[in-house]
């Protein structure tokens, strides 16, 4: 899909660059300096409104990371000072495939100068794309790479849309067949009844039931006598094309399977999906079961309605309390190039779980869960005698990785004000 985006200043023609050449453009009066960070700019990314750390993004913005922004959102990106170094040129540019598929190109933007702001820098920009995207950065002084130092970086957006959303629930293969308990009306009741008792900074207007069997144009692809599971039945985790059900296109959708193929996981999200409407990272997943090393277990109504919660909450831009090895771990052949500085969400009213719990959490890894594409939750069966979660201070909390036993489940305030200003950038 193309993108328009309106210029801060007017361009002279750019053309077109192999990306990852990391070329400039010979001195002129309107000097563009293209990013060169190879692979590593689609490994890191800022998130509006993410409180972590991200070093690993701050480290390597001058070359190259990949920023989310949405259609008519206001946006600063700001950092520290480096008194050694004058103020930078911030460069945003569009990334776009040639016509073969086989090259990534960029255009530029934005070029932008900061304001100086309690010791920071700040850039201001907004976004008119017709659709959710990634720019990418570059940071230019005298024409070269800016090699200040970037720390304590930050990236806020603002929206003006609404602050209600509507939930459909797609129920895929024979659900009803499966389930044990509960029927499926009692599930969508509890369901809406526990978002709106939970997500309490925004207002959850109905809850939407539909079967994929019953989709208008895809309807035969998902047939309603046999279990539908995640990760096996169709290479799409996220079987995002259910997303943007016709006639409710702008609804949270959250999709409901049999099982996910991955063992120990209740469901998954992509972080900060951003997208009430259709197309990737337009579903939530969960399941009605479980796999486990011995074949599968049902999940309760409570467990299903708490992963929704805590899903959602990915999907809406929250992190987990504290991070798992599944979060961070970033593998590029045997190295792992992930960023261990956002060990939590960097929030300041939801607690983190000690370094000696942390270290029994880092062992949960993105190859024992076979790189679920999101955040998932994850089942614990049983605690040890040298790990109880339940001992974590931040166990009480939907984000928390993991399911517990015998808690009482809350968002933080600052959880709650993070959903609904992230709702309000999305379209919808």
């Amino acid at each position: 899909m193309k993108n328009f985006c309106k210029k801060f200043c007017l361009l002279s023609f750019i053309g077109l660059v192999l990306f990852f050449a990391g070329c400039a453009e010979s001195e002129t009066e309107d000097f563009t300096l293209y990013p060169d960070n190879q692979g590593d700019i689609f490994l890191r990314r800022l998130y509006p409104n993410d409180l972590a750390q991200n070093d690993s993004a701050a480290a390597n913005i001058a070359h190259g990371i990949t920023l989310v922004v949405h259609p008519n959102a206001t946006y600063q990106l700001s950092f520290d000072v480096d008194p050694n170094f004058d103020a930078p040129t911030l460069q945003l540019f569009r990334l776009y495939l040639n016509k073969d598929q086989t090259e990534w190109h960029g255009s530029r933007v934005r070029s932008l100068e900061p304001v100086v702001e309690n010791g920071r820098y700040v850039y201001s920009f907004v976004c008119e794309e017709n659709s959710f995207t990634e720019w990418v950065t570059s940071l230019a002084l005298d024409e070269n790479y800016y090699e200040g130092k970037v720390s304590n970086i930050r990236f806020t957006g603002n929206g003006a849309y609404s602050d209600h959303f509507s939930i459909n629930l797609i129920l895929v293969g024979n659900i009803e067949e499966e389930i044990e308990g509960y029927t499926i009306d009692e599930l969508a009741s509890n369901l809406l009844q526990e978002f709106r008792a939970q997500y309490t900074s925004v207002t959850i207007d109905t809850l939407y039931i539909n079967y994929a069997s019953k989709h208008p144009t895809l309807g035969a692809k998902y047939p309603a006598n046999e279990p539908w599971l995640a990760g096996s039945s169709s290479e799409d985790f996220f079987l995002s094309e259910l997303g943007g059900w016709p006639g409710i296109e702008d609804a949270l959708d959250i999709v409901l399977v049999h099982y996910i193929k991955n063992e120990g996981v209740l469901g998954y999200s992509k972080p900060f999906s951003a997208n009430l409407g259709k197309g990737a990272g337009s579903t939530v997943v969960l399941g009605t079961h479980i796999k486990t090393p011995y074949g599968e277990d049902p999940l309760s109504m409570k467990d299903i309605v708490e992963t929704a919660l805590h899903e959602t909450g990915h999907f809406f831009g929250l992190r987990h309390t504290t991070a798992t090895k599944a979060d961070i771990e970033i593998l590029r052949g045997d190295y792992d190039i992930g960023d261990y500085s956002n060990l939590d969400d960097g929030l300041d009213d939801t607690p983190y779980c000690g370094a000696g719990y942390t270290k029994s959490l880092m062992k949960i890894k993105n190859t024992d869960i076979v790189k679920v594409p999101g955040l998932s939750r994850i089942y614990i069966a049983s605690n040890t005698s040298t790990f109880n979660v339940n001992n974590c201070p931040d166990a009480d909390n939907y984000m928390f990785p993991t399911t517990v036993k015998d808690k009482v489940l809350t968002f933080s305030k600052q959880q709650l004000d993070m959903i609904r200003k992230n709702l309000m950038i999305f379209p919808h």
